[in-house]
């Protein structure tokens, strides 16, 4: 672990590695939907966008480390955020998946409703099956697909403000 801190320290490594531990996040997502056949919900798309912009922080960041060096701790620090509201969308599908709240209308409860007319109950029937948000697609050990990105972007969100501020006291 020492040495994977040590080697991540210089920006240039963490920005990289940023990019591409958010570009496999994506993949397996991608795997799993087209390869497993495994549908993502309205919240499982809304978990993927921050990792699209990690990727793209990531590798600005990348970039600024020859051009604008000052530029890269912002960077950085956007993309540890962006972990941390990720963190914050697959905690709240999470507690949607366990009954602990209410999901958005859109993919849980009841998609019928007494005041409804012919032609939106014509259109609900012919429009594309709704993906449930809360109902988990898959699990292991008891834990969703949501719980383990939860999981995971909580644990990169942390790695990369913890390197972000060791490298900041090297600096310094």
């Amino acid at each position: 672990m020492k040495k994977l801190i040590a080697y991540l320290q210089p920006r240039r490594h963490l920005a990289l590695a940023v990019a591409f531990v958010s570009a496999s996040v994506l993949v397996v997502a991608l795997i799993a939907q087209y390869g497993f056949d495994l549908k993502p919900c309205e919240l499982c798309i809304l978990e993927r966008w921050p990792y699209a912009a990690n990727i793209v922080l990531g590798l600005l960041a990348f970039g600024a480390t020859f051009r604008y060096p000052r530029l890269v701790p912002l960077l950085l620090s956007l993309v540890a955020t962006s972990f941390f509201i990720n963190t914050v969308i697959a905690g709240y599908h999470v507690g949607v998946e366990q009954k602990w709240w209410e999901g958005p209308s859109a993919c849980t409860g009841s998609f019928l409703s007494p005041n409804m007319s012919i032609a939106q109950l014509r259109e609900l029937l012919t429009h594309k099956a709704v993906v449930r948000c809360d109902v988990a697609a898959w699990r292991l050990f008891g834990i969703s697909m949501a719980g383990y990105d939860c999981i995971t972007a909580f644990i990169l969100g942390i790695l990369t403000a913890y390197l972000l501020k060791k490298d900041h006291a090297t600096q310094a």
